[in-house]
């Protein structure tokens, strides 16, 4: 039913006297969710705002010692230090209005904040019980830890097995409770009044899928183990960045305190695959060290216990993988018996998949949405993201040296026709990147944002020959004998970033570079750009959470494994604008503080943001309340509800 005008303007009204934004509200009602739902949510919201947060002070918090596994006192009341560290993080319809110590997060309104009546959350009854699901994927995973996870198909799997303490409802993006009992908020003292101190009480019905008591302990060794740099996560730096302790009171409750104010950190460091809860039973006696290769990462019935609405099942490299419903799991045992994931050559056999009936879920190629919505046994969607596709520059020193001219970089953006690229390899289902921040955000106000790049090889040109390089006999610049030559990673299997960076080595060809494409089988990329760093230049995509914070890939402080920022940019200012960004929480500044934020990034050019992609997703019509969207984890947040109408 179409929203009455004058309800929709007094619920304006009164939306805008709590502080939010209008736009905020008008994109939710336009999401389909109810009026009742919104009052619902600003409801939640509270009175009057509460008073501005004390300033942050150092935390005394006492360091691990290097080395061992922080010390977990379940029954103490002593905060466990984290230790010092250099700041990266997590992995994302609508965003809303931030949330943090003065902004407190309003719960969905289903049975106990669980998400219910919104476009993307009205669940039908379950039909029938039994049977299984499979969804397709062109890349395999790469760990089942989600200590260690760095990529999508691992997120993918991880967030059925791993709940986090929140998640995130995919109509708001606004936290809901999983682990947790409650979302913490000021008024109902989860939240301290000076911002520092954030206080979790936990579900007490939770077990793992061998039957151990889920406990505090749990969350703090899960925490503990990411900070420890020996780990090679890419979340320690933003955990010790940003968490000076984190305690268990009692096997309930945990308390984490912070070093300094963190607007979103309920939604970036309690929330999602990244920070799925690991069990310390199975892996609290596993040096530090041991982990990557233990069973528990690498799938194993015995000792990959889960609290998800599934458990690992087995695991078949380069095939797929098998899980398995979770009687235990805390919400009730999953309509399905099992949940497969089956691993395809390339993103065309996805769309094959689909079609054929092989698989009954699964993202398709952009340029195959009208061929894909005309098939009667699929329901095909397209909806914007959270994610980008990005070409990073090698900036360390030690392992190139051709990119660190930021003349070169500028002159290498401006000689891609970027809407040429979204027109021709998208299908215009793409929108050209004026800034790093997704169209989806609060924040997003490319207006705002300078420089641009606009397509110009005469600027492009001109930028080489200020940089000294000239054009050889055979039209590849050079400059004190070296050639203008390097070699672009993506990964294989992507046809469209294949297509991308083939189509890119023709216009830099243009002015003058050689540049030559190289696809490599997904892993082996996420060892190439993680870890090995052996690359000059690289291109995938990054999902971004719905808050603006974009600490994880540009902070000087997250560089690889510890972070995402894998080109390893520096740029004090930049660095000083993050940190006010994470501590101011008024919306308005921090959207100024996020245009400033970009205009720093874009004049370096320390990677090239192509496009933000719309995401297509079909969905087989046996497969009941599968809702595809760009949140957290995506339609997965309530597997444990779908169903297939043959139970087979």
């Amino acid at each position: 039913m179409p929203a009455d005008g004058t309800a929709l303007r007094q619920l304006g009204q009164a939306w805008a006297a709590r502080g939010l934004a209008r736009r905020d509200l008008l994109r939710l009602a336009g999401a389909g969710v109810s009026l009742a739902a919104l009052g619902g949510l600003l409801a939640a919201c509270g009175g009057d705002p509460p008073a501005p947060p004390v300033p942050p002070v150092a935390s005394a918090a006492p360091a691990s010692t290097p080395g061992a596994l922080p010390t977990v006192g379940v029954r103490a009341s002593t905060v466990s230090g984290l230790p010092p560290s250099a700041a990266s993080s997590y992995t994302p319809v609508v965003a809303t209005r931030t949330v943090g110590p003065s902004a407190t997060p309003a719960a969905s309104t289903g049975d106990s904040g669980y998400p219910a009546g919104g476009r993307y959350s009205t669940i039908e009854p379950v039909g029938k019980r039994g049977g299984g699901v499979v969804e397709v994927y062109f890349a395999d995973a790469t760990t089942n830890n989600p200590l260690l996870t760095t990529d999508t198909a691992s997120n993918a799997r991880i967030a059925l097995q791993y709940p986090s303490l929140l998640g995130l409802d995919p109509d708001t993006a606004l936290p809901f409770p999983e682990l947790a009992s409650v979302v913490p908020t000021r008024e109902n003292g989860g939240v301290s009044p000076d911002g520092l101190t954030y206080t979790f009480a936990l579900r007490r019905d939770v077990h793992w899928s061998d039957g151990t008591p889920f406990t505090a302990g749990d969350v703090v060794f899960t925490y503990q183990t990411l900070a420890r740099k020996e780990l090679g996560s890419p979340r320690t730096a933003q955990i010790n960045d940003r968490i000076a302790g984190v305690s268990s009171p009692d096997d309930h409750t945990v308390v984490f305190a912070l070093r300094r104010i963190v607007a979103p950190f309920l939604v970036t460091n309690c929330a999602g695959a990244g920070y799925g809860i690991v069990p310390r039973h199975i892996l609290g006696g596993v040096p530090i060290e041991q982990i990557k290769g233990h069973p528990f990462s690498v799938g194993d019935p015995q000792v990959s216990v889960a609290t998800g609405p599934f458990t690992f099942g087995e695991w078949v490299r380069g095939e797929g993988a098998t899980l398995v419903k979770n009687p235990r799991y805390f919400r009730g045992e999953p309509a399905l018996d099992r949940y497969r994931f089956r691993v395809v050559k390339d993103s065309p056999a996805v769309a094959v998949a689909l079609q054929t009936g092989e698989a009954d879920w699964g993202l398709v190629p952009l340029n195959l949405y009208d061929e894909m919505a005309r098939r009667a046994q699929l329901t095909t969607t397209k909806y914007d993201g959270y994610s980008f596709e990005y070409a990073a520059f090698q900036l360390d020193p030690a392992k190139a040296t051709l990119f660190l001219d930021k003349g070169v970089r500028r002159a290498l953006a401006h000689a891609l026709d970027r809407e040429a690229l979204a027109r021709s390899l998208y299908s215009g289902l793409a929108t050209v990147a004026r800034g790093t921040l997704p169209t989806l955000s609060f924040a997003y106000a490319p207006e705002r944002v300078t420089p641009q790049y606009a397509y110009d090889t005469k600027r492009a040109e001109a930028l080489l020959e200020e940089a000294g390089w000239k054009r050889g006999a055979d039209g590849i610049r050079v400059r004190d004998g070296q050639r203008l030559q390097f070699t672009i990673w993506t990964n294989a299997g992507n046809t469209i970033r294949e297509a991308l960076v083939a189509s890119m080595q023709g216009q830099w060809r243009a002015i003058g570079v050689e540049a030559t494409p190289r696809a490599e089988e997904w892993g082996a990329l996420l060892t190439r750009i993680n870890e090995t760093r052996d690359f000059e230049m690289f291109l995938i995509g990054f999902s971004w959470d719905a808050d603006p914070d974009q600490s994880q890939m540009w902070s000087s402080r997250a560089f690889p494994p510890n972070g995402f920022n894998l080109g390893q940019y520096a740029n004090a200012e930049v660095d000083a604008l993050l940190d006010r960004g994470l501590a101011e929480l008024d919306r308005d500044k921090r959207t100024a503080i996020y245009a400033e934020l970009q205009g720093h990034i874009l004049d370096d050019a320390p990677a090239i943001i192509l496009v933000f992609p719309q995401v297509i997703a079909a969905v087989n019509k046996r497969l009941h309340n599968c809702f595809p969207n760009a949140v957290g984890a995506g339609p997965r947040w309530n597997a444990h509800l779908w169903w297939v109408e043959d139970g087979r």
